[in-house]
């Protein structure tokens, strides 16, 4: 099918950062093929606030785990900031995920040993990036998302909406070209919900960072500068009202 009609905003970059031509997944299970994409074609471009929306079931995460490089394709191309990911071997596709690409999970996804500064540090530890260098930066992004006075406290000491700012900021520290973000407000209430929202929008404007959300949140939903819809593995016009 050809590209979706997309809900955008004007006055915005319009150079890709993600391609997808022609994507299918299928999964085996038991006996049995389940096709979770069916042939999908977009672009996302460059620092958006994209959303992918859908009911449950409908493909969203996987077309996040294929764009993060988590996953692989059954058939058609997925580019990432210029580099098609299956031209990469496993450990090249591993730095190159490693350097563009961040993770913000609905879970938050914290280590519950290490405290708020080493949550966000880690993934500079993984890049070999030098001391001094990784604490300055891992310090600004601790500042940015409101958790200086935090760093010390582990997640156990932490609330809600203080852990999914410290994922935000481990997953902005190496300064990704992309945040992919699977329901980032599923487990806050209301209120948290839009503090974190507008938190990320800052962030997005501070960084010129691409956000792309899969999320069920009218929130979430309302901010967007591009809407995919995916339904049955499809995209379908933004215009259809989708039900979780």
């Amino acid at each position: 099918m050809g590209r979706p009609e997309v809900r955008a905003r004007k006055g915005v970059n319009m150079t890709s950062v993600v391609r997808l031509h022609g994507v299918a997944k299928t999964y085996r299970v038991g006996t049995v093929d389940v096709e979770a994409l069916r042939g999908i074609t977009l672009d996302i471009h460059q620092s958006r606030f994209t959303v992918v929306i859908g009911p449950s079931g409908s493909g969203k995460t996987t077309l996040l785990n294929l764009v993060g490089a988590i996953d692989v394709p059954t058939s058609g191309s997925v580019e990432l900031c210029g580099q098609d990911l299956a031209a990469l071997k496993d450990d090249a596709l591993s730095e190159f995920r490693a350097r563009h690409v961040g993770f913000v999970f609905q879970g938050f996804s914290l280590m519950p040993v290490l405290s708020a500064f080493e949550n966000v540090e880690y993934p500079l530890l993984l890049v070999g990036m030098p001391l001094s260098e990784r604490k300055q930066r891992t310090m600004v992004m601790l500042e940015a998302v409101g958790l200086a006075d935090q760093r010390h406290r582990r997640p156990n000491e932490l609330s809600g909406g203080q852990k999914q700012r410290v994922a935000i900021a481990r997953a902005l520290v190496k300064q990704p070209d992309v945040v992919l973000a699977d329901e980032p407000t599923a487990n806050l209430d209301t209120k948290t919900g839009a503090a974190i929202i507008e938190l990320m929008r800052e962030v997005q404007a501070k960084f010129h960072t691409t956000f792309i959300f899969s999320t069920h949140d009218p929130q979430l939903m309302s901010h967007s500068d591009e809407t995919f819809v995916v339904r049955d593995g499809r995209l379908v016009p933004p215009a259809h009202e989708v039900r979780a």
